[in-house]
C-alpha cells in the first residue's frame, strides 16, 4: 500500500468518518501522487519534508470536501439557493435532477439513441408532462411561423 493511500485513509477515518473503500482509495491516491508528482517537476527546490507536508493537506482536502458533499455518491436535487438543478440531456432539454432520479431502465437502438425509457411511477407522469411541455415550447418557437 502506498503512503498517500494510508494517509487518505487516516484522514477519512479521523475527518469523514468513514472506512474508505479500496477502490476509492486507489483512486484517490492517484489522484493526489499525480498532482504532487507534477508539482515536483514544476519546483525542485523544495524539499522532500514539505512535499510530504502538502501530500497531507492534500488528502486532507479531499477528504473534507467529500465530507461536505462533493463526492460521486451525492446527488442533491437542488443547489444551495434552492433553484432545482437540471441536467442537459440532448442540445434543446434540461430535466430537473429528481426527474433523472426516477429513471429505471432505458432501452437504446443499434446507434445508441433512446427507445424506451421507465420511470418510477409516481414520477412518470410528471416528467412526460415536463418533456411535452419543453417540446411544445421548442415547436411554438421554432415552428409557429
Amino acid at each position: 500500500m502506498s503512503e498517500t493511500r494510508k494517509i487518505l485513509g487516516h484522514m477519512f477515518i479521523n475527518l469523514v468518518k468513514l472506512p474508505l473503500d479500496d477502490r476509492v482509495a486507489k483512486q484517490g491516491a492517484a489522484v493526489v501522487d499525480g498532482l504532487i508528482d507534477k508539482m515536483v517537476k514544476e519546483m525542485p527546490q523544495i524539499s522532500k519534508s514539505d512535499w510530504h507536508k502538502l501530500r497531507i493537506a492534500f488528502c486532507g482536502m479531499l477528504a473534507h470536501g467529500w465530507a461536505m458533499g462533493m463526492n460521486p455518491f451525492n446527488n442533491p436535487n437542488s443547489r444551495s439557493d434552492g433553484n432545482p438543478i437540471e441536467v442537459r440531456v440532448s442540445r434543446d432539454i434540461l430535466i430537473p435532477m429528481e426527474a433523472l432520479k426516477a429513471l429505471r431502465y432505458v432501452k437504446k437502438d443499434n446507434l445508441g439513441r433512446v427507445e424506451k425509457a421507465f420511470f418510477e411511477p409516481s414520477a412518470e407522469a410528471k416528467i412526460k408532462e415536463q418533456i411535452e411541455r419543453i417540446l411544445a415550447e421548442i415547436a411554438k418557437k421554432h415552428w409557429a411561423k
